[in-house]
């Protein structure tokens, strides 16, 4: 598979869960003057499911529509990737094993295109676990499927804003185990995983912010154990290597607006930890980047909103921060 020439990155647009939001911020978003000034857009989704949403609300589609795709037009509008996965009415807000087969295959042929050449990145609208699990993935997210269908072990999730940014050593797991799966090895993965990422997109090195486990630290074992003998080590070695790190820093005082100014990125050591300071600074121009890949992936920081799918209220902002982002990687 090839490429046509053209003179901005080509970004690949999955449209997401069929019942959630995804088709709404997909069809939203390439109609955003900014989104077709950096990129030419190319939704990868069913046409069915936007010709419903598109008479719905009174939105266009792509004019340039394929079944498959071998190689794309020289031209720079938006395109629409026909999956044919479903030509059933979709009933908003219902998750079904139908959907999370369709979020699964529109994510597939976007890995394909992009490791193909087709695509200079991928862009994605959020899925559900739990069409996933209907589906009989195993995987609890994106991060994962892509880790495993690039055949990746290297990878870590972070979110990221012009504000604030976020890599995580765990994320779609329990809290109770948590403890058990912090390794010195996974930190200083992550941390250096989250360095490169924020150099690439700075051009600059980063001071980053490894946070700890427990209450203050850990109060040097009082609280824990894990932050003194895991966390501290892995800063240690970090620094090393001659990166700009500290910790373990308390959770409580890493986010700050002083904090803030200080760090460039922060180290999570679970979702929630990293998660609920991000939304409540970032939340409708937040970016998740899949670090690590060998192709760039970004996506939206929130998921399918059920309870608003196919309103026509879903806000664009994450999705065309999303898109422009993976621009600038692939245009760097």
């Amino acid at each position: 598979m090839t490429n046509a020439p053209t003179s901005k990155p080509i970004i690949a647009l999955t449209q997401g869960d069929p019942a959630g939001i995804g088709p709404e911020i997909c069809l939203k978003a390439i109609a955003v003057p900014a989104v077709l000034d950096c990129c030419r857009p190319v939704i990868i989704g069913d046409r069915s499911v936007l010709e419903q949403f598109a008479s719905h609300l009174d939105l266009g589609l792509p004019e340039t529509v394929y079944s498959e795709i071998e190689v794309l037009d020289s031209g720079d509008g938006p395109v629409l990737i026909d999956c044919g996965i479903t030509d059933e009415k979709i009933e908003p807000g219902k998750p079904t094993r139908l959907a999370g087969e369709a979020s699964y295959k529109y994510l597939e042929v976007a890995i394909e295109g992009a490791i193909g050449g087709i695509f200079d990145a991928i862009t994605t609208a959020p899925i559900t676990k739990t069409t996933l699990h209907l589906a009989g993935i195993k995987e609890p997210g994106h991060t994962e499927i892509l880790g495993r269908l690039t055949d990746t072990e290297n990878f870590a999730m972070m979110l990221y804003s012009p504000r604030l940014a976020v890599g995580f050593v765990t994320c779609h797991q329990s809290l109770r185990s948590v403890p058990e799966s912090l390794t010195v090895e996974n930190i200083l993965r992550v941390t250096g995983l989250t360095r490169e990422t924020l150099r690439r997109i700075r051009g600059r090195e980063p001071r980053l912010a490894v946070l700890g486990l427990n209450p203050h630290g850990g109060e040097d074992g009082i609280f824990g154990l894990e932050d003194r003998d895991i966390v501290a080590p892995a800063v240690e070695l970090a620094r090393n290597e001659g990166w700009d790190v500290e910790g373990p820093i308390p959770a409580d005082t890493a986010f700050t607006p002083s904090a803030l100014e200080r760090y460039d990125g922060h180290i999570a050591l679970y979702h929630d930890q990293g998660a609920i300071p991000f939304k409540m600074i970032s939340f409708h121009d937040g970016v998740n980047i899949t670090m690590g890949l060998p192709i760039i992936r970004t996506s939206v920081d929130h998921g399918t909103a059920y309870d608003i799918a196919w309103h026509g209220t879903a806000n664009v902002s994450s999705m065309v921060s999303a898109i422009r982002l993976a621009a600038n990687l692939a245009s760097s």
